[in-house]
């Protein structure tokens, strides 16, 4: 039988084109809570089954006689220990069962979040190196830029530059 945990650590292989991780992990989170819920409705009425059982065969059995004997009472007394024994360790294991069922809800969602960061890490990641790249174009660029006027500023303007005098004599 399937069971909760089985679900919530139930690993698949990535591939390029894939599912949303995102959604498919909340999707077996919520079937995961669907089946430990139906498990524990499963648990009560198993426990109701048994105590209307007990309930009927305490209906049929012969009514006991008054007896004034000791070893009665104490035969009585054993007994309703032994079954306050036996519901304080069924009790217990109902307990231990919700603190393990617990415990794995509480995993599933540390590894959603832990997924989520992984994600944003490898999302900024990605684009830093889309600047980085961006960056070394820029400059690249302003580098060329930079030696082409370099070079037009070192060379000798071509052909002959006289000055016309204007009116007044000045050059």
């Amino acid at each position: 039988m399937l069971s909760k945990i089985d679900l919530l650590h139930k690993k698949f292989s990535r591939s390029l084109r894939g599912y949303s991780t995102k959604e498919v992990d909340l999707a077996f989170h919520d079937a995961a809570e669907a089946v430990g819920d139906a498990a524990d409705e499963n648990r009560l009425l198993a426990e109701r089954i048994r105590e209307l059982e007990d309930e009927l065969a305490a209906k049929d059995a012969p009514a006991p006689k008054p007896d004034s004997d000791l070893n009665g009472t104490l035969a009585a007394g054993r007994k309703i220990m032994d079954e306050i024994q036996e519901n304080a360790k069924e009790e217990g294991q109902r307990i231990t069962l919700a603190a393990h069922e617990e415990a794995s809800r509480i995993l599933a969602q540390a590894n959603l979040a832990k997924a989520r960061v992984y994600e944003e890490i490898a999302a900024i990641r990605a684009r830093g190196k889309a600047f980085e790249e961006k960056m070394r174009e820029v400059l690249a660029e302003h580098s060329r830029l930079l030696e082409s006027r370099a070079l037009s500023m070192d060379e000798k303007p071509e052909g002959d530059f006289t000055f016309v005098e204007d009116a007044q004599g000045k050059a």
